[in-house]
């Protein structure tokens, strides 16, 4: 029972954090920017506003809006059959319209960090930094 408990505690925790949220929906005429996010976790966004999931289309891109400050974060929860983790982590960047760009999100131990790349022409990688990259605002922290 306990063994049990432990794993089925992690998935609900995610259920309900993702279930807690809005969803996000970009308004209606709104200049966007596409953004690949990362598969398989709670991603969210804060745009002018409180953190609403960020949910990806088919293809895996999540629109955005451009132009203005906005955070994009990943949580994850896990259980590894005796500790349950979770990680949230967020940066804030300035997307341009019709930019392109990559999320990714890395854990080490029980540390997580989400990183935002420009996607280019570039032949050798096809990504660079995103120079407007800072750190999430206080009014955007995902509890």
């Amino acid at each position: 029972m306990r063994t049990l408990l432990r794993l089925l505690l992690p998935a609900a925790l995610m259920l309900c954090l993702s279930g807690c949220l809005s969803i996000y929906k970009l308004p209606a005429g709104t200049p966007f920017a596409t953004v690949i996010v990362p598969p398989g976790n709670s991603n969210w966004i804060c745009a002018n506003g409180p953190v609403q999931k960020l949910e990806s289309a088919r293809d895996g891109r999540a629109r955005v809006p451009a132009g203005q400050r906005i955070t994009l974060g990943t949580s994850l929860v896990s259980s590894d059959g005796v500790m349950n983790y979770t990680c949230s982590a967020g940066i804030s960047l300035l997307p341009e319209a019709k930019g392109q760009y990559y999320q990714d999100f890395q854990t080490e131990g029980q540390r997580c960090q989400t990183l935002v790349y420009r996607v280019t022409d570039e032949p050798r990688v096809g990504l660079e930094f995103e120079p407007s990259l800072g750190y999430s605002g206080d009014g955007c922290v995902r509890r």
